[in-house]
C-alpha cells in the first residue's frame, strides 16, 4: 500500500503557540512561518511536524501475483468526507498486515499520523508499538515499510533529493503545477479537487519509482516489472474514474498521458527470454465491481461529498 498525506497547519496549535487570542489566524501562521525561515537561515519555513494536520490522503493498494506487484485499488480521503479520527483509525486498520510504500514517510506521514493519534486520544496498533516503549522488534516488522527516501539515499549516506528530482531521474513527470507549499492556500479556497489529484499523481509516481526500485535491487524480474508498470498503464485510468470524484479524475487523466514516456520505456527494455509484452491484467474495475466512487482502500466515505 502506498499512501500520502497533504496536510495545513493545526489551527488550534498555530492558535496555543501565538498566545495572542486577538490576532488574525492569518497573521499567527505568517508569523510562525516567518520565525521558521529565520531559524533556517532562509532555507526553509517548513513548520515541525506537531503543526500538521491532515486534510487529504491518498492511496494505491497492490497485490503480488505471479511474480508482480499488480495494482488493484487506489483512495483518496478529504476532512469532508469524514471526521479525521475516523480516517486515523481505518488507515491503522487498512495498513494492519501490509507492506506500507511511501516517499519521506519515516520522517513524516507516519510521525504526522502517530501525533495525530495522540492529540485525539487514539490507541497505537500493536505492530506499529515494535520497537517503542522496550517491545522487542519483530523481524515481520522490519520489512513493513519501505521510505524510497532512504532506499535511495543508502539509509541517509548519501544527500537526499526531492521525489521530484528522482521522479525526473527515471522519467516520470515529477511535480507540476501544484506543490506542496500550495496546498494551504489550495486548501483556503475550497480547491480539494486540485489538492486530491496532486496527492494522488504523488502516489502514482511514489509507486512507479518504488517498481523501478525494485527491478534495480533485483527483487523483481525483468518480465515481472514489466507486469508491474503495465498493470498501472491500464487499470488506473478505470480506477480513477471509478473511484475518485470526477474533476480529480479530470486532473489525473492528464497526469497519465504526462507518464508516457515512462510508460512507452516498456517496449525498449529487455525481456526475459520468451516474455511479450505485458497484456492488460483483469481488475476489479473491468469486471464490474460495484465499488462506490472514491470510499478509498482506507474504507472512507465517497468523495462526491466534498
Amino acid at each position: 500500500m502506498t499512501l500520502d498525506l497533504e496536510t495545513v497547519p493545526d489551527e488550534e496549535l498555530v492558535s496555543a503557540v501565538d498566545r495572542e487570542p486577538s490576532r488574525p489566524y492569518a497573521d499567527k501562521v505568517g508569523r510562525l512561518l516567518a520565525a521558521r525561515r529565520a531559524r533556517s537561515g532562509g532555507r526553509s519555513d517548513f513548520l515541525p511536524v506537531p503543526f500538521h494536520r491532515p486534510v487529504v490522503a491518498c492511496s494505491l493498494e497492490a497485490v503480488e501475483r505471479d511474480g508482480a506487484l499488480v495494482v488493484h485499488d487506489v483512495g483518496c480521503w478529504t476532512d469532508r468526507c469524514s471526521s479525521e479520527g475516523s480516517f486515523l483509525k481505518q488507515t491503522w486498520d487498512r495498513l494492519d498486515g501490509r507492506t506500507l510504500v511511501t516517499f519521506h514517510g519515516r520522517g513524516f506521514d507516519l510521525p504526522v499520523l502517530e501525533l495525530r493519534s495522540l492529540k485525539l486520544g487514539l490507541s497505537m496498533p500493536s505492530w506499529l508499538l515494535a520497537g517503542r516503549l522496550g517491545t522487542p522488534r519483530q523481524a515481520s516488522t522490519t520489512e513493513a515499510h519501505h521510505d524510497l527516501l532512504e532506499l535511495l539515499s543508502n539509509g541517509g549516506a548519501s544527500p537526499s533529493a526531492p521525489l521530484d528530482l528522482y521522479a525526473k531521474l527515471v522519467g516520470l513527470p515529477g511535480k507540476e503545477s501544484v506543490a506542496g507549499k500550495d496546498v494551504a492556500k489550495l486548501y483556503g479556497q475550497g480547491a480539494f479537487d486540485q489538492i486530491a489529484g496532486y496527492c494522488m499523481s504523488d502516489v502514482v509516481q511514489t509507486w512507479l519509482l518504488y517498481l523501478r526500485f525494485r527491478l534495480f535491487s533485483g527483487t523483481l524480474s525483468p518480465s515481472g516489472y514489466m507486469v508491474s508498470v503495465a498493470a498501472c498503464r491500464d487499470e488506473l485510468p478505470a480506477l480513477f474514474a471509478q473511484r475518485l470524484d470526477p474533476a480529480t479524475g479530470g486532473l489525473l487523466a492528464g497526469f497519465l498521458d504526462r507518464c508516457r514516456a515512462f510508460f512507452d520505456e516498456l517496449l525498449e527494455l529487455p525481456r526475459d527470454e520468451g516474455v511479450a509484452e505485458p497484456a492488460t491484467t483483469t481488475t476489479p474495475a473491468q469486471s464490474g465491481s460495484t465499488r462506490s466512487r472514491n470510499a478509498p482502500g482506507l474504507e472512507l466515505p465517497p468523495a462526491r461529498t466534498l
